[in-house]
């Protein structure tokens, strides 16, 4: 499990750090058991192609490594992006893994 400090500091460089010229967005908190954070994307998109979802998982997972990211104290290997239609058309979990 991933405490609480170590879940704001990933979101905070996330924030600060990450940028894709395909979209503007922001990351927040979604749980800490499993580890998930909200990504939503500030532009108007009908909703992200499974190849953007793709190549936004491996950039995150890019950035999280340049950050000696770590959860449960295991470095990140696994990115995932899906749909959070629940939340807005525009959020996306990211599960961390």
């Amino acid at each position: 499990m991933i405490s609480a400090q170590e879940a704001y500091y990933i979101k905070k460089e996330l924030n600060e750090k990450f940028e894709d010229p395909r979209i503007s967005c922001d990351f927040s908190i979604f749980s800490l058991e499993p580890f998930q954070l909200l990504l939503h994307v500030q532009e108007d998109v009908d909703e992200l192609s499974t190849e953007l979802r793709y190549g936004l998982s491996r950039k995150i997972r890019s950035q999280l490594t340049q950050l000696n990211a770590r959860v449960g104290g295991e470095p990140v290997r696994t990115v995932y992006v899906i749909s959070a239609p629940l939340i807005s058309d525009r959020s996306y979990c990211v599960i961390l893994q």
